[in-house]
Order: C-alpha cells, then sequence, then structure tokens
C-alpha cells in the first residue's frame, strides 16, 4: 500500500487527525500539518515524486523513531517509518519519508 501513496494522497488530509499507535496502551493523536514535496531533481529514476509529511503534537510526546501503525479515519491504517525531528511553537514534529 505504501508504494502507491503519493503527495497528492495526502495534501487534501492536511489539518486531519492521525493517531500514531504507539502500542496496545498508548495512542498519540497528532495532526498532518505539512505535505511537501523534495526538490525538483529527486523523482529522477524513481515510480513517483519523493515527498515527506509532517505531523505535530503535545510537546512531550516523545516516541523513538520506528515503524508505527498510523491510523485516520478517511483512510485504511498504515505502518510508517516515523522521526521525531524536535519541536517547534506548535508542539512536537515527526516526519514520514516517502521515496
Amino acid at each position: 500500500m505504501l508504494e502507491t501513496f503519493t503527495i497528492e494522497t495526502f495534501q487534501p488530509r492536511i489539518g486531519e487527525i492521525f493517531t500514531i499507535v504507539v502500542d496496545e496502551e498508548n495512542r498519540l493523536p497528532t495532526k498532518l500539518t505539512e505535505v511537501f514535496p523534495w526538490g525538483p531533481g529527486a523523482a529522477a529514476g524513481r515510480d513517483r515524486h519523493p515527498f515527506s509529511l509532517v505531523f505535530h503534537t503535545v510537546p512531550q510526546a516523545i516516541v523513538p523513531q520506528q515503524i508505527y501503525r498510523v491510523e485516520n479515519d478517511n483512510m485504511e491504517p498504515m505502518e510508517i517509518f516515523l522521526t521525531p525531528i524536535g519541536p517547534d511553537e506548535r508542539g512536537m514534529r515527526y516526519e514520514a519519508v516517502f521515496t
């Protein structure tokens, strides 16, 4: 399923809540805040243009980088690799990269 995702899959979802399933007891609600393509040369030799997603959550919500189940009311659940990229004025940020 992940290989079929494109930037167009996620652009309409900006502002929606996604839930990171940390484990059986912990679920972390996040908001998809950014969807952006990589530079123009990044697509050379690839089936899709690479892009990144940025999710925001509360500042104190820090989980390690790894593959998590991510759920959204408007999409099928997915397993994606999330990396914490540090806080900003809106909270803690996590990034998912699709190449």
